[in-house]
């Protein structure tokens, strides 16, 4: 019995393919990095929290974990504009 050529994807459906997997790896990739700034923030804060400075831990924490986030979102977003997508 002759074995079954595999479907060719037309170039339409190949784009398409890898637009899906791009976003979904992309999706990955922020979840890990809003995740990872999240952690940032919560390990400058905690000690001031845990001394009794509440207010102000948060504050901090909250200040260090954006921060770092905005810095890989700008660094993301420039490198991809230089890079003319």
């Amino acid at each position: 019995m002759a074995k079954r050529r595999p479907k060719q994807l037309t170039p339409t459906e190949r784009h398409a393919l890898l637009m899906k997997r791009r976003n979904l790896l992309l999706g990955i990739l922020w979840t890990f990095v809003v995740i990872v700034a999240i952690l940032y923030g919560y390990s400058h804060g905690y000690p001031l929290v845990a001394a009794g400075q509440t207010g102000q831990g948060i504050l901090i924490g909250l200040a260090y974990g954006v921060g770092a986030l905005l810095a890989v979102m700008i660094a993301f977003y420039l490198n991809r504009k230089l890079r003319g997508l």
